[in-house]
């Protein structure tokens, strides 16, 4: 090809090497040998594949698959391949320069961008472009732009590929925060040495493992896309659904509307599009019937859900689940009440995080610190299950003094400084103290237990 697209293999290369070098640059380092680093990168390499397929980063995939099916008629199998694999670019320099920033100081360059902000616009991005799935609107450069960029070649547009980049860089620092359990393990190396180059090549190399799928599915779906005909629109409308999930999907990580709200109007809209209120016509095929009967059910499913939201319920599985106590005999309504409220105190500046670690020491008390923040999905889950559990809470109760850190606002100087005291690195992580209030930092974790699993670890160390 004429056209140098092959300019996002030097774009990509230089992120990379001014990331190395300008967090790197005065750090102490601590070399690895080149069997340990070669063994670390084909580890994070499988350890990207793999993450393609969590629920993390499965929105990349209709993202990937909505920028090839939005391309219509004029896709070819390399313009797919080379459109996909400039997203995938784009992510790896972003967890290029987010590896060399976290070797070098620490500090995760996602966390900067999970706020309402950041996500509200990201969402609405996937909201234009579903739009334009839909044909309300065409987006695209100006004409005298795109003729230069389509003066060397008539295969790939210079503009889609640098914008795909783009929102491939985009979307690695909205959609990865996710993964930062994992992230955490592959860059503890980097940090403890203060390598930001081995940071800054670990964290590409993950990219590139990710995008190994991602490349696979913008070819899939190049193949998918019909060339003419009605079947073309169907093909963009339905990317075009994905990526209304995608944009959903972020917008509830905030917790601005109630998440049953937002999937009850999204699916009611899809059975009304689907024809759920249409008459069949009477010589309705099969498929014709079928669709309306999908599109029927989508009506009670979006009814059933805003029905939830109204009654304030927030358990998408169980929208209309009832709040009314049961009874109860006397014994088992003392456990209960001991373990009714949430077990951990929220605590805002080091001087009560002190107060309530001496009030441990007092008491001869296990301490345990959960940092957390409002944007972090895995928390939620959390809070919906694994603290919410009556076992989980009851030995809390008994055996430990917990507190919780909200970390959210990176401007907050209070929160900021517990965080950076005990080398918290992302959320949600857990930072345990024996009854002398000494850290055991051997028990720390970082991401999501079961109540099962949470349960265990807590009646270990007590027990």
């Amino acid at each position: 090809m004429k056209l140098k697209t092959r300019i996002l293999f030097p774009i990509g290369i230089l992120l990379l090497l001014f990331a190395s070098v300008a967090f790197g640059a005065g750090s102490e380092t601590v070399p690895l040998s080149g069997q340990s680093t070669w063994a670390l990168i084909g580890a994070t390499f499988g350890a990207g594949v793999l993450l393609t397929f969590t629920p993390c980063v499965l929105p990349m995939v209709p993202i990937v698959s909505s920028i090839v099916a939005g391309q219509g008629e004029g896709l070819t199998k390399m313009k797919a391949f080379w459109l996909s694999f400039s997203y995938v670019m784009g992510t790896a320099a972003t967890y290029a320069l987010m590896g060399a920033l976290a070797g070098a100081t620490g500090e995760q360059l996602q966390a900067y961008f999970q706020n309402v902000w950041a996500i509200s616009a990201f969402s609405l991005i996937f909201v234009l472009m579903a739009l334009s799935m839909f044909g309300v609107y065409t987006i695209q450069l100006p004409s005298f732009i795109q003729s230069k960029l389509n003066a060397e070649s008539q295969q790939i547009k210079g503009g889609s590929i640098v914008m795909v980049f783009l929102l491939g860089m985009i979307s690695a620092l909205i959609l990865g925060a996710c993964v930062s359990p994992v992230l955490i393990s592959f860059l503890s190396v980097a940090i403890a040495t203060h390598d930001a180059v081995l940071g800054a090549v670990t964290m590409f190399s993950l990219a590139l493992g990710m995008g190994v799928p991602l490349i696979i599915v913008g070819l899939g779906a190049g193949q998918l896309i019909p060339k003419a005909g009605g079947w073309m629109e169907q093909v963009k409308h339905f990317f075009g659904v994905l990526l209304l999930a995608v944009a959903i999907y972020l917008f509830n990580e905030l917790g601005l509307v109630s998440e049953l709200l937002l999937w009850g109007v999204f699916i009611l809209i899809l059975g009304v599009y689907m024809r759920a209120l249409e008459a069949l016509p009477e010589a309705a095929s099969g498929w014709t019937v079928l669709g309306k009967a999908v599109g029927v059910l989508f009506l009670l499913v979006g009814t059933i859900l805003i029905v939830g939201a109204a009654r304030g319920g927030d358990d998408l599985y169980q929208p209309l689940k009832s709040d009314i106590p049961v009874i109860v005999s006397s014994g088992e309504r003392n456990t209960q009440t001991a373990a009714s409220q949430f077990p951990f105190e929220l605590v805002r500046n080091m001087e009560a995080f002190e107060k309530k670690r001496q009030e441990a020491i007092r008491n001869d008390k296990f301490f345990i610190a959960y940092f957390y923040s409002d944007t972090c999905g895995v928390c939620k889950k959390l809070k919906a299950t694994t603290l919410k559990d009556v076992k989980v809470r009851k030995i809390l109760a008994e055996h430990f003094v917990a507190v919780r850190v909200n970390i959210t606002d990176h401007s907050n100087k209070a929160s900021m400084e517990i965080k950076k005291k005990f080398n918290v690195f992302g959320t949600p992580s857990f930072v345990f103290f024996d009854q002398s209030g000494k850290e055991m930092e051997e028990e720390n974790f970082y991401g999501y237990q079961g109540p099962e699993e949470f349960f265990d670890t807590l009646d270990l160390m007590a027990g």
